[in-house]
């Protein structure tokens, strides 16, 4: 099998992961729920258990899919053990080995998908970027919509893109600030918007990734970037969690590969609204 078919091949099974990873977390959320009303009795034992057996068998159907997934030796445990304690009195039932076994679930899968293949680029192309100062379409096929992430000052974050940019500041013209946290420059005989997610006390990075969507330019000073990521749906957003009392241009905090990442909202300045 040839690079490209191989490669082509990850990408359609990456995509395939990312669209049921919102259905294995909807799963876990269920599991989670079920063992905390049973530690506070708010639903009979039989019906509990009856019903964690139900989760956890979905659990099972969908991990044996994926060999990319850790936990599913767990998982059988965790089956195991419930099946067990429907066998014994209510006294000896040790929820805190409910709670163990299932950690060790998520922490495994989270292990996992930090290692899983990215969606790679070759070095040489982001050099050829910066040299010819044209957008690129990612090689990621079938997908609605695409994210990529990047870190500044030890956070990760994460945005919506249809092509990328990789950009040193010397690259963009008339560059200054506008508030502690915006830019403004001129790219392409363009003014745009460049955000400074995390600024410190310090100046802005010297690279900033330009990122096109929806025939709009934004721009983000960044120290490195990171993975790639596709799906057939906005599968970020349903698993972001806003913070409480603020009103940010931010979708919210989401967990990805055992790191949280903040999903951003894009912002343009220089547009009213």
């Amino acid at each position: 099998m040839d690079t490209k078919s191989t490669h082509s091949e990850l990408l359609a099974y990456r995509a395939y992961v990312e669209n049921n990873i919102q259905y294995i977390n909807e799963i876990h959320k269920k599991i989670e729920k079920l063992i905390l009303k049973l530690e506070k009795e708010h639903i009979s034992i039989k019906e509990c258990f009856s019903q964690l057996e139900n989760e956890i068998n979905l659990l099972l159907k969908v991990y044996s899919h994926f060999t990319s997934l850790g936990g599913y030796n767990y998982c059988l445990k965790l089956k195991a053990l419930i099946d067990s304690y429907q066998k014994v009195t209510n006294t000896e039932i040790q929820l805190s080995a409910l709670y163990y076994i299932h950690s060790k679930i998520l922490e495994l899968q989270e292990e996992q998908l930090k290692h899983f293949p990215e969606l790679t680029q070759k070095k040489a192309l982001y050099d050829e970027l910066t040299s010819t100062n044209k957008f690129v379409e990612d090689d990621v096929h079938n997908c609605t919509y695409k994210w990529i992430t990047f870190k500044r000052n030890g956070m990760w974050f994460v945005v919506l893109f249809d092509s990328y940019l990789l950009l040193n500041t010397s690259d963009v013209s008339g560059l200054k600030p506008l508030s502690q946290n915006y830019y403004q420059a001129t790219f392409n005989n363009t003014t745009i918007t460049i955000r400074d997610p995390l600024r410190l006390d310090e100046q802005p990075s010297t690279t900033v990734v330009l990122v096109n969507y929806h025939n709009s330019i934004y721009g983000y000073f960044y120290d490195s970037i990171g993975k790639k990521l596709c799906a057939r749906s906005n599968i970020l957003q349903q698993m972001a969690k806003a913070p409480e009392g603020y009103s940010l241009p931010l979708y919210g905090r989401i967990r990805l590969f055992g790191d949280s990442y903040i999903y951003l909202k894009h912002v343009d300045v220089n547009k009213p609204g």
